[in-house]
């Protein structure tokens, strides 16, 4: 009986010490599993603050402030992490390797990584339905500048008469068409800014830009991150930038430049420049849709042609009426634009198709003067989204990491901070060795999407 109860506790003891080694392995299992989690939520901790304080972006500066990526410091940090967790305990557990099978940098494949989070950010923020109202409003404004530009295009139709009263007061020293050739010969900006105001002279150097410069690059395959493209994602895009970065009509900031909405649509490397040609293209839009409303209104009409009358038995050349109405109504159309643009610059309201009310100018006494602005229309801002509506998403996204990436290069200690070494993804390979010398092998990936 004894001989009996000694083999059978033999045997138990081999099981509960087998039972014991099992519980070990896999607490150790566990252990070595936790210690990576805790090492990449660690990792990921520590993405950059005025970064996400700024624009709301979540990114890991991989280069550690020295402007270059240095996976090793990367690894290095992983490692710190996991230490602590895997030697604490019985089951002590400890990384033979550790290595980095890819990463995903900001400014790789266009910026798709940091459009993802500005999409993301503004449907948390903005929402579908207030998408979908925009897109509305968007796609009625390009249909009635198509039909703006078709009626430019066409050209006046209206056959002249062969007897009209020239206007009066037309005369060599009130020409309409020598005060617009004179006004176009003193430049078109500074004709279309409100009296009185300012232009930034801030500026930077082009070159070093994020867009221009020769970017490092992400390695390894992240396409599981893809969340696939969709129709509204330039508007997402857009309307991130608008509630982002500063425009003209903005208080003046603390950037690199003031008008960085304006940066982001033209790419010049100085405000000046940048609101030249945001100014150009609103004149360019505001000029044939001015054109098309003098082609339709018949009062509008008779005035070209009242005033095409004075000029050609002022000019003695009669048969020359026609050609002088569509000349005519080409500077009227183009000093109008400049008073709209300049209500613009002033915070007031355009609408995408004038009446009678809402012109502004006289061709009798034709001139670009300040004038109250409008409560009705498209303001600067709603301008500005046809603009972008015109351009390239993803040129729009590299410009907008260069103000990103210039900015933050302004802040104390930040001087060498590069967004082509801020990661969102990165892979790591893991070989870790357990209890009883077990070793285990284990791939894992983290993002800031997960």
């Amino acid at each position: 009986m004894t001989v009996t109860m000694s083999l059978m506790m033999l045997i138990l003891l081999s099981l509960v010490a087998a039972g014991l080694q099992a519980s070990r392995i896999a607490c150790g299992r566990a252990q070595a599993v936790n210690g990576i989690d805790v090492g990449l939520y660690s990792l990921f901790s520590e993405y950059d603050e005025q970064l996400l304080e700024q624009y709301h972006l979540f990114f890991l500066d991989g280069s550690y402030g020295n402007g270059s990526m240095n996976p090793a410091q990367m690894i290095n940090q992983m490692e710190y992490y996991m230490k602590p967790v895997l030697s604490s305990g019985l089951t002590r557990c400890r990384v033979l390797a550790c290595g980095i099978d890819g990463f995903r940098l900001a400014s790789d494949e266009k910026g798709k990584a940091v459009q993802q989070q500005m999409i993301r950010f503004m449907k948390e923020n903005l929402g579908v339905s207030a998408i979908e109202a925009i897109r509305d409003r968007m796609e009625e404004s390009k249909n009635i500048l198509n039909r703006q530009e078709e009626i430019r295009d066409f050209g006046i139709s209206e056959n002249v008469p062969e007897e009209t009263e020239p206007m009066e007061g037309i005369s060599e020293n009130n020409n309409p068409l020598e005060i617009v050739r004179n006004i176009r010969n003193n430049g078109f900006l500074g004709m279309a800014m409100p009296s009185g105001s300012m232009i930034s002279e801030k500026q930077i150097e082009a070159q070093g830009t994020v867009s221009r410069r020769e970017l490092q690059t992400g390695m390894g395959d992240f396409s599981w991150q893809d969340s696939g493209n969709s129709a509204l994602d330039k508007l997402w895009v857009q309307e991130y930038i608008l509630e982002h970065m500063s425009s003209y009509i903005d208080q003046e900031t603390d950037g690199a430049l003031d008008y960085e909405v304006e940066y982001i649509l033209g790419g010049k490397a100085s405000d000046k420049e940048n609101l030249s040609y945001v100014v150009n293209r609103l004149l360019l839009m505001r000029e044939a849709a001015n054109i098309a409303y003098l082609y339709t209104d018949s009062q509008r009409r008779a005035e070209l042609e009242a005033c095409a009358a004075a000029l050609s038995f002022l000019t003695l050349i009669p048969e020359g009426m026609v050609l002088v109405q569509a000349i005519l109504a080409a500077g009227w159309a183009y000093v109008e634009s400049l008073s709209d643009v300049r209500c613009l610059l002033a915070g007031g309201k355009v609408p995408l198709m004038k009446n009678r009310t809402s012109w502004r100018t006289q061709l009798s006494n034709l001139g670009v003067r300040d004038v109250s602005t409008e409560s009705t229309g498209l303001d600067y801002e709603e301008y500005l989204r046809i603009l972008f509506s015109m351009s390239s998403k993803e040129k729009t996204v590299m410009r907008a990491l260069d103000v990103m990436e210039l900015n933050l290069r302004m802040l104390p200690g930040k001087e060498n901070f590069s967004i082509d070494t801020c990661t969102d993804a990165v892979s790591f390979s893991f070989q870790i060795q357990g209890p009883e010398g077990k070793k285990w092998q284990a791939d894992r990936s983290y993002t800031y999407d997960m």
